[in-house]
């Protein structure tokens, strides 16, 4: 699936590509854009929707590999948060991620004119 990336062969190769960080920024900016607007629920599932949709254009995209955004973002949270991290704000953002993970699953494998909701 990811055809820009497939050059990068080592993890040293992979932490100094700047593909690689315009992905990255991409996608925990989307994410950022998700978690802030949290509260306007129309908004978040229309991004969801276009998230999915948009992945359903590269080939080689299989669903599962969504799942693998979900260890780095609570690793990333974590790391953020720091000491205000705690079990609350684990569970809480589980929940976040797990919902817009398995949103952005069903708008790619949904047909266009359907709601993720």
């Amino acid at each position: 699936m990811f055809v820009r990336f497939r050059h990068l062969k080592t993890e040293d190769e992979i932490r100094v590509s700047e593909l690689v960080e315009k992905h990255a920024i991409s996608v925990m900016g989307t994410l950022d854009e998700l978690i802030s607007n949290i509260d306007n629920v129309d908004y978040v599932f229309d991004v969801l929707k276009a998230t999915g949709q948009s992945h359903m254009k590269f080939p080689g995209f299989r669903t599962e590999l969504i799942w693998d955004m979900e260890k780095p973002f609570l690793e990333a949270v974590k790391i953020t948060l720091g000491d205000r991290y705690s079990d609350n704000m684990d569970t809480i953002y589980r929940i976040t991620i797990k919902f817009i993970l398995d949103s952005v699953i069903k708008s790619s494998t949904a047909p266009t004119n359907n709601s993720v909701s």
